[in-house]
């Protein structure tokens, strides 16, 4: 068995990376493993001139953790080295480190060269000394705590399974500070090796433009505050990103959809990708974010769907919360979400994403029922605050319906799609470029009636929300929320009072309210009605 296996994660570097293959492959003794993250040009020369080294070629990009965690899934090594292609180091080199590190009873490790590698583990006070004039007062060397490098960093292999590997929520930037965080809040021993190394730095970023740039780094720089820091420190970490960038989601890596599926409960889980594994396979991005998995399972997943994205959370805050993790780290140009209850066919994406209007904020499904009974063409919303799913639209414009494809019908004045009040989040699109506009999922709803606000903002900014009738689902329905009993009604009741807050304006509110009472009456009674029933 290999004592190291060494995991290269590439992007459009290939004379660089073979410089490091024709030093590392030297030596017999290390298992060397590349994954290609979707390069302008394919890299078949590495079978040939390196036949040892095994060879992933990804055909999207969906980040450095990803590929790295692809990689720690094909290692046999005790020990895993994740390196840059920039990084000049030879064999020798590597066993060294493993030497101190095993000297020192060190798990994980970086090079200590004074070359800049150490830099601060981040922090709101970190990062604002990093970022404004404060750095010119007392530095940043004055922190004490240290990210480990993630373009040379060496850790024990059972360490980082233990841990889940890599955060696949970042796509770049911020995965080895993430890491070096989760090991010193499991009181792992980390360290810095005296060995040399050479860095060149950046030499695949450097291809992209500056503000492209920007709004990867600060956008994982919202990321990592979002998951470690406190109100204050999200806030100041705001501000900063502000000053250099305006996104809300990453820029589009790829000219295609992203869809997130949030779960919590494993067999839904299992049986949503084994249902719809052929339409699974024609998503251009899956990002699976669960709270359902322990580090063994999320492993098994990793290794049976390696073209899946999964993040695994501790804790499920909701149905917003979830799916906004997955949105904030989708690289396609249109970002959407599907339960896990719900069926696919396998071209409802290419039909959905069919639309010729040009302000869409969302795209809908025609959803059915498991007996095939529609479920919604989209929603309605009454003034009174009350969302009626649309179960009916005139049939004789559907474009699957017998009469059409029998010919019988001018085809090309077959209405294929319908504008609509709100979107129904069991299966929706959204256009990125809308998102950015307007913001995600309100996270103060936790789950319910977080899509027909996101589908108000988006109207009133001036974008479509659409359903596609060429299209269509099946939803089993409320399959994650059975046995929740009274809390689903007090959501209902706190939640609509949120919309109608936000949304409908003082005008709006005073000509409806006793409709708009007397309906909060029954979202209240159903509360009631619900605790004493149980």
């Amino acid at each position: 068995m290999k004592k190291v296996s060494i995991i290269i994660v590439h992007w459009n570097t290939p004379e660089i990376l073979k410089n490091q293959l024709r030093r590392l492959t030297k030596e017999s003794k290390l298992q060397i493993i590349v994954i290609d993250n979707a390069s302008n040009k394919p890299l078949d020369w590495i079978k040939k001139d390196f036949p040892s080294v095994e060879l992933i070629n990804n055909k999207f990009n969906r980040g450095y953790a990803f590929a790295c965690n692809q990689g720690v899934s094909k290692a046999m090594g005790g020990w895993l080295l994740f390196l840059n292609p920039d990084v000049e180091i030879i064999p020798q080199t590597i066993f060294q480190m493993v030497i101190q590190s095993e000297q020192r009873k060190l798990v994980a490790t970086s090079p200590k060269t004074g070359s800049g590698y150490e830099k601060p583990l981040p922090t709101w006070l970190s990062l604002l000394t990093e970022f404004t004039p404060i750095k010119r007062l007392i530095g940043v060397e004055c922190f004490k705590n240290k990210t480990l490098f993630g373009g040379c960093l060496l850790i024990k292999k059972n360490v980082l399974l233990a841990l889940g590997g890599w955060d696949e929520r970042f796509f770049l930037w911020f995965e080895d500070s993430d890491l070096t965080f989760r090991l010193l809040k499991n009181k792992v021993p980390i360290g810095w090796v005296d060995v040399v190394v050479k860095h060149s730095g950046g030499s695949s970023f450097n291809q992209l433009t500056d503000q492209y740039k920007k709004d990867i780094f600060f956008h994982s720089m919202d990321i990592f505050a979002k998951k470690y820091f406190s109100f204050f420190g999200r806030l100041v970490i705001n501000l900063i990103k502000k000053k250099y960038s305006s996104r809300k989601l990453l820029p589009e890596i790829f000219d295609g959809v992203s869809i997130t599926v949030p779960n919590i409960k494993k067999d839904l889980l299992d049986s949503f990708l084994q249902e719809n594994r052929q339409a699974v396979a024609k998503i251009g991005e899956l990002i699976v974010v669960t709270s359902a998995l322990n580090n063994q399972e999320l492993w098994n997943l990793r290794a049976e769907f390696p073209q899946i994205r999964f993040i695994n959370i501790k804790e499920n805050k909701g149905f917003a919360s979830t799916v906004n993790i997955g949105f904030r780290v989708s690289s396609g140009k249109w970002v959407g979400t599907v339960n896990d209850d719900v069926i696919l066919l396998d071209d409802w994406l290419e039909k959905l994403t069919d639309c010729p209007k040009k302000n869409v904020g969302s795209l809908n499904p025609v959803i059915k029922n498991p007996s095939g009974k529609i479920e919604s063409v989209g929603v309605q919303i009454l003034a009174k605050g009350k969302a009626l799913p649309i179960i009916n639209y005139d049939f004789s414009d559907d474009p699957t319906s017998a009469e059409a494809t029998a010919g019988k019908r001018d085809q090309s004045r077959t209405r294929t799609y319908q504008t609509v009040n709100a979107a129904n989040a069991a299966a929706v699109v959204y256009s990125k470029k809308a998102l950015n506009e307007v913001g995600l999922f309100d996270e103060n709803f936790g789950s319910y009636l977080e899509d027909i606000d996101l589908s108000l903002r988006l109207s009133r900014a001036g974008y479509e929300n659409i359903v596609s009738l060429k299209s269509n689902v099946t939803h089993f329905g409320q399959s994650s929320s059975k046995g929740m009993g009274w809390k689903k009604n007090w959501l209902d009741f706190k939640n609509w009072i949120l919309v109608i807050g936000k949304n409908w304006g003082v005008k709006k509110i005073i000509i409806n309210f006793p409709s708009i009472f007397f309906e909060r009456l029954r979202n209240l009674s159903g509360v009631i009605k619900t605790i004493f029933t149980h």
